[in-house]
């Protein structure tokens, strides 16, 4: 990850690099029972986590975000990763549980036009647990196309352009 400082400011949200102070936040809602019935699972250890923050932002070509509502409070992570020359993966997507539809999505959009942006790649993918109905869903309707699986997962492809159109409709800006 590049090691300068970040921040994009929307409409409803803001999203910023993360940092170490972000670490109670993070495990606060990937250890949270009802949102980590469908991600890897996460041990609440504030040393484990400050250590893994610590090496994404050692990373190149990764990027972890904090989304920030107004008033400057985390309500959500969004993580861009794994790059390639065809993709990238994004995941870590959580949001606090009083996030409004406007700054759930405005966080996604914020940080995939960051990395449409700044990597110039106009795919990403991104694995998510078959029993997760509501989030596979949402990704079939902004374009995301199923393109393996195995026991546990779908695999998606998702295309910049199908993304924006129905990003589009979902704000009705169209």
């Amino acid at each position: 990850m590049s090691n300068s400082i970040i921040l994009i400011k929307g409409k409803y949200v803001n999203l910023r690099n993360v940092n170490v102070k972000d670490s109670e936040f993070i495990l606060s809602l990937r250890c949270n029972p009802n949102k980590a019935k469908y991600i890897h699972q996460t041990e609440y250890n504030i040393e484990k986590q400050n250590t893994y923050i610590n090496n994404c932002l050692n990373k190149e070509n990764e990027w972890y975000f904090i989304i920030e509502n107004k008033q400057n409070e985390p309500i959500g992570t969004y993580r861009i990763y794994d790059v390639d020359k065809e993709s990238f993966c994004i995941g870590s997507w959580l949001m606090k549980d009083n996030s409004n539809a406007f700054e759930t999505l405005e966080g996604e959009y914020l940080a995939l036009n960051f990395a449409f942006d700044t990597i110039k790649i106009n795919k990403f993918r991104y694995d998510v647990r078959k029993g997760n109905k509501k989030v596979i869903k949402y990704h079939l309707l902004t374009g995301g196309k199923i393109v393996s699986e195995n026991e546990k997962d779908y695999f998606f492809i998702h295309e910049k352009e199908d993304y924006l159109k129905s990003y589009r409709k979902l704000i009705n800006c169209d």
